[in-house]
C-alpha cells in the first residue's frame, strides 16, 4: 500500500472512531460486539491499520442508523478538505 493510501486509511480510521464516541458513546468493543463486527477488524479499521471491506462498512453504517451514503459522507466531513489519494501528475 502506497503512504497516501495508508494515510487516507488513517484518517478514515479516526473519522469512524470519532464517529463512534459521538453518536453511540460505546466502546470500540461494544459497537463491535453489537454489530457483529470482529473486534480487532474494528480496532485496526479504527488505528487505520486495515482498509475496511464493503460488508463491514455497511455494518458500521447500519450501527448509526445510516445508509453507506450518510457514513461516507459523515467520514468525509471529518477529513483534511487537501488530502488527495493521486498526486496532480497522476491524472
Amino acid at each position: 500500500m502506497k503512504e497516501r493510501e495508508k494515510a487516507y486509511c488513517k484518517y478514515v480510521g479516526q473519522a469512524i472512531r470519532a464517529i463512534r464516541e459521538e453518536k453511540s458513546g460505546k466502546s470500540g468493543l461494544m459497537f463491535a460486539y453489537e454489530n457483529d463486527i470482529p473486534k480487532s477488524t474494528m480496532s485496526r479499521i479504527e488505528r487505520g491499520e486495515n482498509e475496511a471491506q464493503l460488508v463491514t462498512l455497511k455494518k458500521i453504517a447500519e450501527g448509526f442508523g445510516w445508509s453507506m451514503s450518510e457514513l461516507f459522507y459523515n467520514i468525509e466531513e471529518k477529513l483534511p478538505k487537501d488530502l488527495k489519494i493521486f498526486d496532480d501528475e497522476h491524472y
